[in-house]
């Protein structure tokens, strides 16, 4: 089955303010986690659709025991009401292996489609005792993320392939337009990141 993917723009700044203020409250973690059981609970469409798109422990779990084991889980899901649906890359894994075709590093190819390890968008917002304390729980393979000299380097790169390219992979026309618009929606927000969740 083809992987497909969802994407959010999100205000990573005052979402980083928001999350820091929390958990250096007198509350800590009860009053982050208190804040991801309501946003779980909500009834906000695009909060839903964003948080049944994560793999994350439940709050019965976060009710059990108030500890920072879960701190990356309340990361991504205090995210939600700070996001803003966009377009989508629609088959990631198409796009990582068809890139390479027209010139892309795979490494690159692997960032466009599947973005950066959420760890790096951490590190650029928190500082001091927050940044350690989620770090310390904060493992590799939550990918993704692309800031906006990300999209824009991936947009003027799309704007100079040549058609010609195209002609042996005929099959990659349709997933690098789809990649085009949606860094280009994601480039008219250049004070947002572009947030994906593949399946």
């Amino acid at each position: 089955m083809a992987v497909t993917s969802q994407s959010w723009m999100l205000d990573a700044i005052s979402f980083h303010h928001d999350f820091e203020r929390r958990l250096r409250s007198p509350e800590g973690l009860v009053a982050v986690r208190d804040r991801a059981v309501r946003l779980w609970d909500g009834v906000d469409p695009v909060v839903h659709d964003y948080l049944a798109s994560l793999v994350v422990s439940s709050p019965e779990e976060w009710y059990r025991a108030c500890e920072d084991t879960y701190l990356v889980d309340w990361y991504r899901v205090l995210m939600a009401p700070w996001l803003t649906p966009t377009r989508s890359i629609q088959f990631p894994d198409a796009l990582r292996r068809g890139l390479p075709h027209l010139g892309w590093h795979a490494t690159e190819s692997r960032r466009l489609a599947r973005g950066r390890e959420l760890l790096t968008l951490a590190e650029r917002h928190l500082r001091g005792d927050t940044l350690d304390q989620l770090l310390a729980r904060f493992g590799w393979g939550h990918k993704g993320w692309l800031d906006f000299d990300d999209v824009s380097a991936a947009l003027a790169r799309l704007r100079r392939l040549d058609p010609r390219q195209f002609r042996d992979h005929p099959e990659l026309v349709g997933i690098v337009e789809n990649a085009f618009e949606v860094f280009e929606s994601a480039a008219t927000k250049p004070d947002h990141v572009l947030l994906s969740v593949s399946d």
